[in-house]
């Protein structure tokens, strides 16, 4: 009797471990060719959980992912905590580069908090993101580092918006040059999609970010009001919507 008790005991364990972590799904890349990254490429597949919507597509130098999702809450925890895609090249190092972005500072999340992500065409949320867009952090063999997104020749590119309908995107594109990664000789590749709070554990701290009074500093010491709103929080549990995708992605060739 003890030992069918304990037997339940390991499977429940079991059980309980296989729910904390998400399944890694097959993906597979399009080719970016002939139509245009920007402008045309649409997300195919959603997490059912965050009811986050991406796209993966690639040409010989590039990998594009296009992140798209009209939930609330989703939309709330990636402004808060910011969202880290993580890549794992085949024959390397698990998750050994990174891009967190957009970067908070984890004193920043009280004034996010009130943030009111109910009018997409706020003022205040239009600054939140042109303050977003500017620096991202990225990891590779040599640590993280801060990059530059405003400069024009940044090899890594990435942006976020929000449109009047109160739809998020995000659009990232990382050189394979930067993966040590030749898609004639590599097939697959590991990417991992997670908000979990990552860049308040980051140890870095944006140039640009938001005050705990609700203004954005721009290292004059001048400020811009947000604005207040009652945001999500009262209406979601912010937990349920923890994005946490994991992909393995055949990567497409020229044909």
């Amino acid at each position: 009797m003890k030992i069918v008790k304990n037997s339940w005991t390991l499977l429940l364990l079991a059980a309980l471990a296989g729910c904390g972590s998400s399944r890694t799904m097959p993906y597979e890349s399009k080719w970016n060719a002939p139509f245009s990254y920007v402008d045309e490429v649409k997300p195919d597949q959603q997490d059912q959980k965050s009811r986050l919507r991406y796209g993966i597509i690639n040409d010989d130098q590039y990998v594009y992912l296009t992140l798209k999702t009209k939930d609330p809450t989703t939309i709330q925890n990636i402004l808060s905590s910011g969202m880290k895609i993580a890549f794992s090249p085949s024959g390397q190092k698990r998750e050994g580069y990174s891009l967190l972005f957009p970067v908070v500072m984890k004193e920043d999340r009280k004034a996010l908090k009130r943030i009111d992500t109910d009018l997409p065409n706020s003022l205040g949320l239009d600054l939140l993101l042109d303050s977003y867009n500017k620096e991202a952090v990225w990891k590779d063999g040599q640590g993280q580092r801060f990059i530059n997104l405003a400069v024009p020749e940044s090899s890594i590119k990435s942006h976020i918006a929000m449109d009047r309908n109160g739809e998020l995107t995000e659009q990232v594109a990382i050189p394979f040059s930067l993966l040590n990664v030749n898609v004639r000789e590599t097939g697959m590749m590991g990417v991992s999609i997670k908000v979990d709070g990552q860049s308040s554990q980051s140890g870095f701290s944006p140039r640009i970010g938001i005050g705990l009074g609700g203004g954005i500093g721009m290292g004059s010491g001048m400020g811009v009001g947000i604005g207040t709103g009652s945001g999500y929080g009262s209406r979601y549990n912010n937990n349920d919507r923890n994005v946490d995708i994991k992909l393995e992605v055949q990567l497409a060739r020229a044909n």
